[in-house]
């Protein structure tokens, strides 16, 4: 028979709503504190004021989004230790945000990091770059709210739409009346919680297939433990090559140089913290990241022999997460609870700050020329109110978005677009001086074709294949039926072996961004010295290693301000 889903206790209940009411009192001592005197510096960037370990934590919370909590457990479920090499190539962006981008945008000292595009280039380059982070945003908002509603639907049976809605308004709630001040500070207590909750769920799991020696010996049977894949095929996924020539990109652009990122950087009051946060945060990223795959290991042990998704117990590989903490929730009272807050905390902690982010982008880099006349007090109000649109938007999308596919795979292409567009302009800006606008906007508009392509010729593509999933060890199998037979398995193998279908089809999505980064780059350098390329520029727009200054100059520059 199956197993009946377990319901809410008081103590499940009050772990899951203390999170609620603790954001709701964040956000209202915030909007509280800034009732009497409104400005634009202090709603996006907290006057610079900002304490460095509330921006850590904050920053940290960001980049392990609810997707990224289950995503990476489940792709070390179905595909094995790969994606601990998201950790351990890490080190390879945080140096080049270090040493290159980091500089410069804290010299400048800019509001929104795509008006460093308009000093480089011109206001279209601005507007089109906006313009593709705002519509990544709407992309990646849903995905962070469909995921803790997924997990509380699993565990209660409350209807997913429902759930969707409120966390929804509670994020847009006290994201527009607080500002980048409760963002933050709400991100600092979500990420404990989102470490707490992993950590409770990590040693209940050991304890209960019988330690880390099990789980080891368990990842070994199952084929799980091969640490780097070296062969060099673009169809493979996880390959050493797909995360030093692709990944590394992404996560630069994601969690070093996004609009996020880059506004909670210099809410620092000098170059030396934003450095010491950059550092410091993908350290904290790291802990959770390693709990997740080791909570990931944990449920391979525990279905090593009887897989829910196999044998139909659950119709989504993702939901096996949840089924896990359910399937547990008897060990002690209000551990469901506990599960539940740390994926709304870390769901919410993402929504937030894309929020925050993408309303200071649409005001700053569409609205601000048209609105000068308006005073601070209606801006604040228009820029809530952006808040609120984009939030309701993202509500809405969470009806597409749960028919894409697996968390991990949706997250990294729709990671992959923005990185295209967005992150290739920055280093067609500060690191190739000849490339102009004619040829930044050829090479962005050719990437994103191309991306955009490969993923939606992936629409129809079988997904990655999973690395073998038992049942022989089941007590029950529920829907028999939907289970295909090994023979029927080989025939759709030997079908698909056998069609005439370009082997550009089968990329595999985590190259998409390296794929699209070269056209860009490749195109708006062709473009540029067909148009005469660019003879005169700002030396403060380039990285500051090829910039035309002295060594007295460039000593100077790179000291605190």
């Amino acid at each position: 028979m199956l197993i009946s889903k377990a319901q809410f206790g008081f103590l499940d209940y009050f772990f899951f709503t203390i999170v609620f009411v603790m954001c709701l009192m964040i956000g209202l001592y915030f909007a509280l504190g800034s009732k009497k005197h409104f400005s634009i510096e202090e709603y996006l960037f907290g006057g610079k004021k900002l304490n460095i370990m509330s921006v850590i934590f904050s920053l940290a919370a960001t980049s392990i989004s609810g997707s990224a909590t289950i995503g990476q457990s489940m792709e070390m479920y179905a595909f094995g230790l790969h994606n601990w090499l998201v950790s351990g190539v890490s080190v390879i962006w945080l140096l080049i945000m270090h040493h290159i981008f980091l500089p410069v945008f804290y010299e400048l000292q800019l509001m929104s990091t795509f008006t460093y595009l308009e000093m480089r280039f011109d206001s279209s380059v601005k507007k089109l770059a906006s313009a593709l982070y705002i519509i990544t945003g709407f992309l990646v908002i849903p995905l962070t709210i469909y995921v803790p509603a997924l997990s509380f639907e699993e565990v209660t049976g409350i209807n997913l739409y429902i759930i969707t809605v409120v966390l929804g308004l509670l994020c847009i709630w006290y994201t527009a009346i607080g500002g980048i001040k409760a963002v933050v500070w709400t991100d600092a207590l979500q990420y404990i919680i989102i470490t707490g909750s992993g950590i409770v769920i990590m040693i209940v799991g050991l304890k209960s297939v019988g330690g880390f020696e099990n789980v080891w010996r368990a990842l070994d049977r199952g084929g799980r433990l091969t640490f780097v894949k070296t062969d060099f095929d673009l169809e493979t996924r996880g390959t050493i090559w797909a995360y030093v020539t692709s990944v590394v990109f992404i996560y630069l652009y994601q969690f070093g140089m996004s609009q996020s990122s880059i506004q909670r950087f210099l809410s620092l009051s000098s170059l030396r913290k934003a450095k010491i946060a950059l550092w410091t945060h993908s350290f904290f990223c790291d802990i959770i990241l390693y709990i997740q795959f080791i909570i990931g290991g944990v449920i391979y042990a525990t279905y090593e022999t009887c897989d829910p998704l196999t044998a139909g117990i659950v119709k989504k590989i993702d939901q096996i997460f949840p089924y896990f903490v359910q399937e547990k929730a008897s060990l002690f009272s209000g551990f469901n609870g506990i599960f539940i807050a740390g994926i709304c905390a870390a769901g919410m902690s993402t929504a937030s700050t894309l929020l925050n982010t993408m309303s200071g982008t649409i005001y700053n880099d569409f609205l601000n020329e048209r609105l000068k006349h308006f005073s601070e007090k209606n801006v604040g109000r228009i820029m809530k109110m952006i808040v609120v649109i984009i939030g309701i938007i993202g509500i809405i999308m969470v009806f597409l978005i749960e028919r894409l596919g697996t968390i991990f795979a949706i997250t990294n292409q729709c990671f992959a677009v923005s990185t295209v567009g967005v992150f290739g302009l920055f280093v067609n800006g500060m690191l190739i001086p000849k490339i102009n606008s004619t040829g930044a906007k050829c090479g962005v508009v050719l990437s994103m074709l191309s991306v955009g392509f490969l993923i939606i010729s992936g629409f129809n593509k079988e997904q990655d294949p999973y690395l073998p999933l038992r049942i022989d060890g089941c007590d029950f199998i529920n829907n028999t039926s939907s289970i295909p037979s090994v023979s029927f398995l080989k025939s759709i193998e030997q079908v698909h072996a056998n069609e005439p279908i370009s082997w550009i089809f089968r990329i595999n999505f985590q190259y998409f961004s390296i794929i699209g980064l070269v056209i860009n780059i490749t195109v708006s350098y062709i473009a540029s010295t067909l148009t005469g390329g660019n003879t005169k520029i700002d030396q403060k727009l380039l990285a500051t290693f090829i910039r035309k200054k002295s060594r007295h100059q460039m000593t100077s520059l790179l000291n605190d301000p």
